[in-house]
């Protein structure tokens, strides 16, 4: 880790701050610690609509499938014959 720095800011009417050009582009995560604390973090961060996909159990189905999936090689299918049988079920 490296060396702390601290930076003195005053916030604007606008209540913008800029934290320097070495956090551009990268995602960050604004934590309001308590009244008069914010925590800035950079990182990757799951929306909480995918969060489900990175679950204990979201991980272990998907290591079943890739453990089925290495046994059952995929092959061709005839495209022709599919649309064949679906255009019969209408």
């Amino acid at each position: 880790m490296g060396a702390k720095r601290a930076k003195l800011l005053t916030v604007p009417a606008n209540g913008q701050i800029s934290i320097g050009k070495s956090w551009a582009g990268k995602q960050i995560r604004v934590e309001e610690i308590g009244k008069d604390e914010i925590r800035i973090s950079s990182g990757t961060f799951v929306p909480d609509s995918q969060a489900v996909f990175y679950t204990k159990e979201a991980q272990e189905t998907l290591r079943e499938f890739n453990a089925w999936e290495s046994k059952k090689p995929s092959k061709a299918t005839n495209t022709k014959a599919l649309f064949a049988s679906l255009r019969k079920k209408k």
